[in-house]
């Protein structure tokens, strides 16, 4: 596929670039504080400024994960002209809502652990990493291949959506204890007392929160489908 010099990437693109290599870098930044024990250990600027020195220097000689995923060459700044003719602005915020979730599965067990539901029962340690990794990767690739129009794609996207609708039926009456043990490990780990009625709060918005999430991009990625089709 040759990349047309008139199909300029657009500065809104260019932004939505940065932005994807800073959720990898962010992902990155937190696996390695996470295993080098340096989570609280270094200033809260050093991730920014760290990341602003490695895409720049990264974006320079090899291009980004962000012109990847965008279909953006490094050397023209054209994007694919066959990508640019097909996507919509949704095809494009589903592939970077997708991306953004499984960024976040991929570091969510890192961070304050408390065992949460799955498919109707409380999942060992172990076993709740590894569904936490599993999700991540593969709303990570189900992301770049929605990004990219590939069938692949709309396949994934729906199969890790419906997954975590299933999930999170099955465990419907489970979640309760769970969000108020969260918002109370949260809180204690930023040394903050608990507000007055976040846990009924989040209880409210947790699990039918999620279930509308999930209602709302299944939709969503139906309304794409033809994007996909007209790749075939």
């Amino acid at each position: 596929m040759e990349y047309n010099p008139t199909n300029q990437a657009s500065k809104k693109r260019l932004l939505l670039a940065w932005y994807i290599d800073f959720l990898f870098f962010m992902t990155l930044w937190g696996l390695l504080t996470y295993f080098l024990s340096l989570e609280n250990s270094l200033p809260i600027w050093a991730p920014y400024l760290t990341f602003l020195i490695v895409r720049t220097l990264a974006t320079k000689f090899i291009g980004s994960i962000g012109y990847s995923f965008l279909s953006i060459d490094k050397d023209s700044l054209s994007v694919n002209p066959n990508i640019l003719s097909t996507e919509n602005w949704l095809s494009i915020l589903v592939g970077v809502v997708l991306l953004l979730e499984g960024t976040k599965q991929l570091v969510r067990w890192t961070q304050v652990f408390v065992s949460q539901p799955a498919f109707g029962f409380f999942p060992d340690e172990s076993t709740q990493v590894f569904i936490h990794l599993l999700f991540g990767v593969f709303s990570i690739l189900a992301g770049y291949w929605f990004l990219k129009l590939d069938i692949r794609g709309f396949i994934a996207g729906m199969a890790v959506t419906i997954a975590s609708l299933i999930s999170d039926g099955l465990s419907w009456k489970l979640w309760d204890p769970v969000i108020e043990q969260m918002v109370l490990s949260r809180r204690e780990v930023e040394g903050l007392p608990v507000r007055e009625g976040e846990i009924e709060m989040m209880q409210l918005l947790m699990p039918e929160g999620l279930v509308v999430f999930a209602a709302v991009s299944m939709v969503a990625m139906l309304i794409s489908y033809p994007k996909f089709k007209s790749e075939l």
